[in-house]
C-alpha cells in the first residue's frame, strides 16, 4: 500500500470541507424592497433575458408608484438590476430583492 494515499484522502476530505463550510457561511443579502420594483425587475427577468456577463443595457425608467421617486430596471454584467429612490438607492440584483412591508409616500 502507498504511504501517500491515505495523506491524500484525507488532504482531500479537509479541503472539501474547507469549500463547503466557506460556501454556506457565504451571506446572501436580502433586501427589502416595494412590491412595484420587485414585480418589475423579475418580470425583466422573463421578458428581457440576458445574453451573457457583458450584456449592460437599461430596460425602463420610470415613476415608481410605491415609492414616489424615479424607479429604472435594467442588466449589468448580465444581472438583472432594479434601482429605486426609495427603496433599492444603490441598486440591487433580482436574486437578493425581497418584499417589504413599504409604506406609500
Amino acid at each position: 500500500m502507498n504511504c501517500r494515499t491515505p495523506v491524500l484522502r484525507f488532504a482531500a476530505v479537509v479541503l472539501s470541507t474547507m469549500i463547503f463550510v466557506g460556501c454556506a457561511a457565504t451571506p446572501h443579502a436580502e433586501i427589502g424592497v416595494c412590491q412595484e420594483c420587485y414585480d418589475a425587475v423579475h418580470k425583466a427577468r422573463v421578458e428581457h433575458p440576458s445574453t451573457g456577463s457583458n450584456h449592460n443595457e437599461v430596460l425602463g425608467t420610470y415613476e415608481c408608484p410605491c415609492c414616489k421617486s424615479e424607479m429604472s430596471v435594467y442588466i449589468e454584467n448580465g444581472v438583472h438590476m432594479v434601482k429605486c429612490g426609495g427603496c433599492a438607492k444603490d441598486g440591487v440584483a433580482w436574486d437578493h430583492c425581497s418584499l417589504s412591508v413599504h409604506e406609500p409616500k
